[in-house]
């Protein structure tokens, strides 16, 4: 499979789209800023309002400015997910060259049910493979020297008969800053090695479980994660090279998201803001949010069509076909 070839024909599904695919993103990603947005003005208004609390008014209006925050901010890490999947089921249709409108991105809301279900069965996977790998990885480590300051400090606790993880959290924390991070960059690697061995072909194995459940109408969840296994097989690599394809995309988008902390990073470069930190605070994530916006509605219909024309390079000729 070249990778050239598919962004090549994804660019001409993009161009040739009935529907604008920019003015779509917009849409999308504008709806999804605008939340972010919305919860970020409510911490700054909740802030200030807490700041200027008198009586029983100024209390009362910072208790509904919290509930209006905590709704909020719940009915985000609800709907958002399914929001997302919307705009996969519209690659999908720019890849086929179909018609994606304004009323394909609510297609993950139609298809919540299995949607959750399917979300729930990944971070079922994902947290199993974690948890196992870490305890591979401790095992690993307290079998090699690099554990001997943990394992003085494990023989303190048995000979003070206080074996629990309260008091080695607490016998942690009353070491030196040096010995403490040196425990912590000895046994780092034994942690995170195995867990990457593991859960980097996992994750690539199911990437395409949600193309699939958007796009195939009588999938389930678990339908869904295993055909993505079954497509995915040798073709992780392949994957991994079109991501590679994308570098620079996914660069900015780390450097959108640090923009967050502008707040944070430019006084330790000694820029000195004139405003307030929670004001400042919200610009910069204010500014984030264009940044993201403009990002996402310049490339984001091309790169997500050719993620979808990956996919569709997997099925089988003759489902291909029938779509």
């Amino acid at each position: 499979m070249d990778t050239k070839s598919l962004i090549h024909e994804a660019r001409r599904a993009v161009s040739a789209a009935s529907y604008c695919p920019k003015k779509l993103t917009a849409i999308h990603t504008g709806v999804s800023a605008g939340v972010g947005l919305l919860a970020a003005l409510f911490t700054y208004l909740l802030s200030t309002a807490g700041g200027n609390a008198v009586g029983l008014g100024g209390i009362g209006t910072q208790a509904a400015l919290e509930t209006a925050q905590s709704v909020l901010q719940l009915a985000t890490s609800i709907l958002l997910p399914f929001w997302s999947l919307g705009f996969v089921a519209a690659a999908i249709h720019m890849a086929r060259w179909q018609q994606a409108t304004p009323h394909t991105l609510l297609e993950g809301f139609r298809r919540w049910a299995p949607a959750l279900r399917m979300m729930i069965l990944q971070g079922v996977i994902y947290f199993a493979i974690t948890f196992a790998t870490i305890q591979l990885g401790s095992f690993l480590y307290m079998m090699t020297p690099f554990a001997a300051p943990l394992n003085a400090l494990l023989q303190q606790m048995a000979d003070a008969g206080t074996v629990d993880t309260t008091a080695l959290m607490q016998l942690l924390l009353e070491l030196d800053p040096q010995e403490l991070m040196t425990i912590f960059w000895t046994m780092l690697p034994f942690l995170a090695v195995p867990t990457l061995v593991v859960l980097l072909p996992v994750y690539y194995r199911m990437r395409l479980a949600q193309y699939l459940l958007m796009d195939q109408p009588r999938a389930g969840a678990l339908i869904s994660v295993l055909l993505s296994f079954r497509l995915m097989k040798k073709h992780c690599f392949q994957l991994f090279l079109l991501d590679l394809r994308f570098w620079w995309f996914y660069a900015l988008e780390v450097l959108v998201q640090l923009l967050c902390y502008g707040d944070l990073l430019l006084p330790l470069m000694g820029v000195e803001l004139g405003v307030n930190g929670l004001l400042a605070s919200l610009l910069f994530y204010a500014l984030a949010l264009v940044c993201q916006v403009g990002l996402y509605v310049w490339r984001k219909p091309q790169i997500f069509t050719t993620y979808a024309l990956f996919y569709e390079a997997l099925l089988p000729k003759e489902q291909s076909a029938a779509q």
